[in-house]
């Protein structure tokens, strides 16, 4: 019993309409009692504080004042939760396969790293220009009528299907 509830909590689908009521609970409740809105970037700059705790960085020192704040236990729980859909699905908890792009481009696993780690790296630094996530702007903007949020999302939707399509064209051959 106790492993079907975490068959469907964990590794079976769940409908859109949940999730969607899940986060549109959570976002007035870090209102309530974080008073800050619901983004994923911003983790990313507690977690370099905590990686460099030497460094003199002036930005990370003013935007991320409290270094273990709740952001860093989302993330944690981020990665944490991906590691328990993949066990209790029969799957190894890591693996470096990413489905068809690694059974597509058989490169050697460093070049691989470097690629997902230089699409990282720019993921990162259109937050920053964007001065926001996708999750922060498209949950959080967009449900607060920010006119910015709108357009940001509208060309972080684009830009994906652009990136995807070229990505898929390059690498891929065009093939599905």
């Amino acid at each position: 019993m106790i492993t079907s509830l975490l068959q469907g909590i964990f590794v079976e689908p769940w409908p859109f309409w949940v999730g969607g009521i899940i986060i549109g609970l959570l976002v007035p409740l870090l209102y309530y009692y974080f008073n800050t809105a619901l983004g994923v970037s911003t983790g990313y700059g507690n977690l370099v504080k905590i990686v460099l705790p030497a460094r003199n960085l002036k930005w990370i020192k003013s935007k991320f004042p409290e270094t273990w704040s709740w952001r860093v236990y989302f993330i944690a729980g981020i990665i944490l939760g991906g590691f328990i859909s993949s066990v209790l699905g029969g799957n190894p908890g890591f693996t470096s396969e990413m489905g068809v792009f690694t059974s597509a481009v058989q490169w050697p696993a460093l070049l691989t790293a470097t690629y997902f780690f230089a699409g990282g790296v720019l993921l990162g630094l259109g937050a920053r220009i964007a001065r926001g996530c996708t999750s922060g702007h498209s949950i959080h903007g967009i449900s607060n009528l920010h006119i910015s949020s709108i357009a940001a999302t509208i060309l972080f939707l684009i830009g994906g299907v652009i990136a995807a399509n070229l990505m898929r064209i390059i690498l891929l051959g065009g093939a599905l």
